[in-house]
């Protein structure tokens, strides 16, 4: 590479204004001396441009056009090859060129060097929240919760066993907790069951034909009656007179005192008239499921707080309590408000006594154990329709299933904490009294190690480890703030539960545990509160159903021992979907009673399956606030249930296809859950 040294000048040349287009080019350089008293700077200059001849190359001259033809320009449809007279170009592009394919590559490559740097920049944002570090700066957290649950699981399975004699009476005893709820839940189908109802006969008319009366006094609903004055009505022989000629010109007005029929009974809806424009069945039942709602959402906090034991106790103690209340009530809005605490209560206590039982067992146990657990449910259906056949008073029947079960209080004392908890909050006194008593039932006592406390101490979450003395220079610095140790500390407390199972980890299978649990309870108890809808005896109807679900919740055991739990649960829920589909295709009554009895019976094994497939999801330190997120959906399809059976104006099947529906939905969001063993 070759270039001309040259000796010029800048000009600063007021008077010429901008200089020359070749001036303009190169920065005002000329060759030309300017004019007499112009300032002037010498420069030496290296000019690669114009004095470079051997950079450039060679051009053809044109060929001799014909005679009479202007010569043709070279450059009309090709492009100029000397870079060198392009005004863009420099010395390079007579080598590579302005823009190649080796330049493209390269540019393309060295723009990917803007990614991580971007990253790095950008990231900061998602990674803090509000003033404290989300999960993702904490990659481990997920992690070391399964790594010390799983710790803890290993060591108590040795000291414990995974099913014994200890562990199996109090799940026995355990497993009646759920049968106390479910009365609470269920009495309520009993206690509000539909009742055929007319406008009253008035007193000087009470010996007149039922039939007679309501054909011609009131509408077929029942609800409005002919705008007579029936005090001047006159019945002789069987006979009515003095009965308006015109009558059937006259309005009607609300009914103001009803008769029901089977006065036996006597039901809420009966004693409260909530008929017609009284008609709130809906809302009063919305009470109850809002109080299980909330107590879904609060259980897994508070049991997590004071302990699955006390928690238990206390809430069965609240529910059997209000329940006796309850059957006093003076108006229908006392009735809601006590409803509202029932339905805390029970919520509260069948989530918190389900942890429990799985809690004490380890290994396979854990699912047949939790499966079994839900059995009393379905018994509990058959010996609620018994007694409210025999117990046709809604008050007397709600003291039957109220107050007896004070007597439960009576285990309160011996009643065994959770070992999980005990050894997740550090409260190895009571962990290792505990593990003494259950050897000495089970008869291991001989074969426990010696230095067991030791190797429990090693499982102690370092939140919960005693810390160190420290001398006051140590804890608070010379400014008076804390120290870091203290600060690390503080950092390392209990861990946020909402953290965990909305974390990066977690947050999948949390949203379908959602998805899955609104589902099934749809299912579930669409049909269980509301298979009178369907028509039929109502005490038979469901004391069939509790049957059927009985064999059902046990044969389900089996299937998942030899299907395992995922494709069991998968089955369970997509066939109740297609029964309540198949309705559809009934011709009778008879056969969609059928269909939906066997839908009910499906969906009840998948009911008692799915809380122990849930609590295997989370590790111990939030499975009960993963299991109570599982019940916050139930109490949301609790909700629901009530206002979908409303459907049935539009179309007698639609709230059964809304059903199938959400079987197929539930079904999906299992087959994209992880299995568990």
């Amino acid at each position: 590479m070759s270039g001309v040294l040259r000796r010029g000048s800048l000009s600063f040349d007021l008077n010429k204004g901008r200089g020359t287009s070749e001036a303009n080019l190169y920065g005002g350089y000329r060759e030309t001396k300017p004019a007499p008293g112009t300032p002037e700077i010498s420069v030496i200059a290296l000019d690669f441009r114009r004095y470079s001849d051997d950079l450039k190359k060679v051009v053809a001259a044109p060929a001799p056009s014909a005679a009479g033809e202007p010569p043709q320009d070279p450059t009309r449809h090709n492009p100029p090859t000397d870079l060198s007279q392009d005004v863009d170009s420099d010395v390079i592009s007579n080598f590579l060129g302005h823009y190649t394919r080796w330049s493209f590559l390269w540019t393309f490559l060295l723009c990917l060097f803007q990614l991580p740097t971007t990253f790095h920049l950008f990231m900061f944002v998602f990674q803090l929240t509000r003033g404290e570090a989300s999960p993702m700066l904490q990659p481990r957290l997920p992690r070391d919760v399964e790594e010390m649950d799983q710790l803890q699981t290993t060591l108590l399975e040795r000291l414990f066993g995974q099913m014994r004699r200890w562990q199996a009476q109090w799940c026995c005893l355990l497993s009646i907790f759920q049968a106390i709820c479910t009365f609470h839940i269920f009495i309520y189908v009993f206690q509000t069951a539909p009742k055929d109802f007319w406008c009253a006969q008035p007193a000087n008319l009470q010996q007149m034909n039922l039939s007679e009366w309501r054909n011609l006094s009131q509408t077929a609903d029942g609800c409005l009656l002919l705008d007579v004055d029936y005090t001047q009505l006159i019945l002789e022989d069987g006979k009515l007179t003095n009965w308006p000629a015109n009558a059937s010109d006259l309005g009607y007005r609300q009914c103001q005192d009803f008769e029901f029929s089977d006065n036996e009974a006597l039901t809420l809806v009966q004693e409260f008239e909530l008929v017609c424009g009284r008609d709130i069945l809906s809302l009063v039942e919305t009470c109850f499921l809002v109080g299980a709602a909330a107590g879904a959402v609060l259980s897994g906090w508070i049991s997590d707080r004071f302990g699955r034991r006390h928690t238990l106790m206390a809430f069965v103690t609240i529910q059997s309590v209000f329940g006796g209340i309850l059957a006093f009530s003076t108006s229908v809005a006392m009735f809601m408000s006590l409803r509202v605490i029932i339905g805390f209560a029970s919520m509260t206590v069948t989530v918190v006594s389900f942890v429990l039982v799985v809690e004490l067992v380890s290994g396979k146990w854990r699912t047949i154990i939790g499966i079994l657990n839900i059995l009393p449910v379905a018994i509990t259906y058959v010996l609620a329709s018994g007694l409210a056949y025999l117990i046709r008073d809604w008050r007397i029947l709600q003291l039957v299933i109220s107050w007896p079960w004070l007597i439960m209080l009576s285990i309160w004392f011996w009643l065994p904490e959770s070992p999980r908890w005990l050894l997740a909050q550090g409260r190895l006194d009571e962990l290792c009294g505990l593990i003494e008593r259950a050897a000495k039932t089970n008869g291991t006592s001989g074969t426990l190690p010696h230095n067991y406390r030791k190797t429990l101490e090693a499982a102690v979450p370092r939140a919960v480890q005693p810390q160190p003395e420290a001398n006051s220079e140590e804890v608070m610095g010379a400014s008076g703030s804390p120290s870091a140790a203290q600060l690390d500390t503080h950092r390392s407390g209990h861990v946020n539960p909402l953290l965990v199972v909305f974390g990066a980890k977690y947050w999948r299978t949390t949203c379908l545990t959602l998805i899955i649990w609104l589902t099934l309870i749809i299912i579930y108890f669409g049909l269980t509160l509301h298979l009178s809808n369907l028509g039929g005896n109502i005490y038979i109807n469901n004391a069939v159903a509790g049957t059927i679900e009985a064999v059902s919740i046990c044969t389900s055991i089996l299937v998942v021992l030899k299907a395992g739990i995922r494709r069991s649960l998968i089955g369970y829920m997509l066939l109740p979907g297609i029964c309540c589909l198949a309705t559809n295709l009934a011709t009778s009554q008879t056969g969609v009673i059928a269909l939906a009895t066997i839908a009910k019976c499906l969906i009840g094994a998948n009911n008692a399956i799915i809380p122990t497939y849930t609590a295997m999801q989370y590790p111990t330190m939030v499975r009960n606030f993963g299991v109570g997120m599982g019940n916050l959906a139930s109490g949301i399809g609790l909700i629901l249930v009530p206002f979908l059976w409303h459907l049935e104006r539009i179309d007698a099947l639609l709230p059964l296809n809304v059903m199938g529906v959400c079987g197929l939905i539930g079904a999906i969001a299992i087959c994209l859950m992880k299995d568990v063993n």
